[in-house]
């Protein structure tokens, strides 16, 4: 009975008699000028919590409840949501990992994979990540683009190009092959002072440095055409 009398003496009164206000648009504002702004217009302006967005600068006002411009009675508690500004990402080590492992570690945090290129290496594995445009740990934010270079295995050595001129056919083929080269276009043409299936000109020529499984061209004599063979054709 004391309570209902108390009620209704006291807080009914008290309650009914709060004039009604629209609620201020604090949004966009700083959380400090929010503040000031809904304690001039009688309400209780409360901090609820921080968000990252990226589109308002740290500490501004990015919601409120209730919303801007709703009529509500004065003295009524606002709720403020607050920027925490662009939310910063740290960049993972790409080094050794695979181009898809990489990709789909980025995708994960919002970071873009931009340019891929290749590279030697004498330590890092063919298709392995050598080096990255960010270094790891490095705080990044969201569509941060990072690129990459992954390796393209061992790079191969130089060698010098042997002498395989007045050799025959096979014996150029086994020189060049043992070298670490290969055999390419093979051409003949005619002499009448060496024998057949002799090397007369190769290219590139001898003692020229060129990479490991190049190619090394070679003109061969060709079979000498017998008077027989004259008559007959």
């Amino acid at each position: 009975m004391i309570l209902a009398v108390a009620f209704d003496k006291l807080l009914m009164p008290w309650y009914v008699g709060e004039p009604e206000a629209r609620v201020n648009n604090v949004v966009g504002m700083t959380y400090e000028q929010a503040e000031e702004v809904l304690t001039n217009a009688k309400f209780q302006p409360v901090n609820g919590g921080i968000r990252y967005d990226q589109k308002y600068p740290a500490g501004t006002v990015i919601l409120q409840k209730p919303e801007p411009n709703t009529t509500v009675k004065q003295g009524r508690r606002v709720y403020l949501i607050v920027s925490g500004g662009e939310q910063m990402l740290e960049m993972p080590n790409l080094r050794l990992k695979s181009l898809r492992d990489a990709n789909i570690a980025l995708s994960r945090l919002g970071i873009i994979l931009g340019t891929v290129t290749e590279d030697t290496s004498n330590y890092v594995p063919r298709g392995a990540i050598m080096e990255q445009s960010i270094p790891n740990g490095s705080k990044v934010g969201r569509g941060t683009v990072v690129n990459i270079t992954l390796s393209s295995g061992k790079p191969l050595g130089d060698i010098d190009v042997p002498d395989v001129v007045g050799k025959s056919l096979s014996e150029a083929r086994r020189i060049i092959e043992s070298s670490g080269l290969k055999v390419g276009k093979i051409s003949y043409q005619v002499s009448i002072d060496l024998l057949p299936n002799t090397v007369v000109l190769q290219f590139p020529r001898s003692g020229e440095k060129i990479k490991e499984q190049s190619v090394v061209d070679i003109f061969v004599v060709r079979e000498k055409v017998s008077e027989q063979t004259i008559r007959d054709f």
